[in-house]
């Protein structure tokens, strides 16, 4: 393998974290004759530079392949798999518990860049067109779960969409905390009876830009995604791609961690 010829190329101690969390070589049937690893380093470098599909570079795997294990990943389930990997990874290297006990629950409007895509409103506070990403964190701010929807569905109604994958994968989830807009007493109910979390309304402390205690970790996951270009905006026709795309930049940042 040479030495690699793209920033978000993955070095060897890189991939050997990633390799395993991929789907084996079937034991029947035609040898496989993709190397996957240039397949993560084109879904990385994507996600890194915000190309379109067919604009990924020659050296690498045909964009059609690479966007169909993308694709072929995204339904079963391993970028949010290997999320939850690197991240109890590095939580364990940082000297903590390798599942949270405290979550953090927000959402932030993004402006849709591709005509015709699915699920599309209007967040009419922010004034933005698009969808709107909804996603539970720790508290070092990685994503234990989001949900990607129309931008003008309420937080509240869209909240259990981001909290279940959560709260099913971390049962160690004692409190999690959100803003005014998830105040609801059968919502914070349904969470307490069904995974016997607490679901907690933080109010806002002071006038003008107070930073709260924990939450602010949420805001600086908004500005981490938006360092990948592929996530300043939504340039995805469907909106699972766009919510697959978080993980996979999470798993981009753990793997270089």
């Amino acid at each position: 393998m040479p030495q690699p010829f793209y920033p978000s190329d993955l070095s060897d101690a890189e991939w050997e974290k990633i390799a395993p969390l991929l789907p084996p070589e079937k034991a029947l049937g035609n040898k496989r004759s993709v190397n996957f690893r240039e397949v993560v380093n084109a879904i990385f470098y994507r996600a890194d530079n915000g190309i379109k599909w067919r604009a990924m570079p020659a050296d690498f795997p045909a964009w059609e392949t690479v966007y169909s294990y993308y694709r072929k990943w995204l339904k079963q389930g391993i970028w949010e798999a290997i999320n939850g990997a690197l991240l109890q990874e590095v939580r364990q290297q940082s000297g903590r518990h390798k599942q949270p006990s405290l979550g953090l629950i927000d959402s932030q409007s993004v402006k849709q860049a591709q005509k015709g895509g699915e699920e599309i409103g209007v967040d009419g506070n922010k004034k933005v067109k698009g969808r709107k990403r909804h996603w539970g964190v720790d508290v070092m701010g990685w994503v234990l779960g989001c949900f990607v929807g129309p931008a003008n569905q309420a937080d509240v109604k869209a909240a259990p969409a981001a909290l279940v994958p959560a709260l099913e994968t971390y049962d160690r989830l004692e409190k999690v905390l959100g803003d005014y807009s998830y105040q609801s007493e059968t919502l914070a109910q349904q969470v307490k009876e069904a995974y016997g979390c607490v679901l907690e309304v933080v109010e806002r402390q002071g006038k003008g830009f107070v930073p709260e205690a924990f939450r602010w970790v949420v805001e600086r996951t908004f500005a981490w995604l938006d360092n990948a270009r592929v996530l300043c905006r939504d340039y995805e026709k469907l909106p699972e791609n766009h919510e697959g795309m978080i993980y996979v930049v999470y798993a981009f940042g753990g793997a270089k961690l």
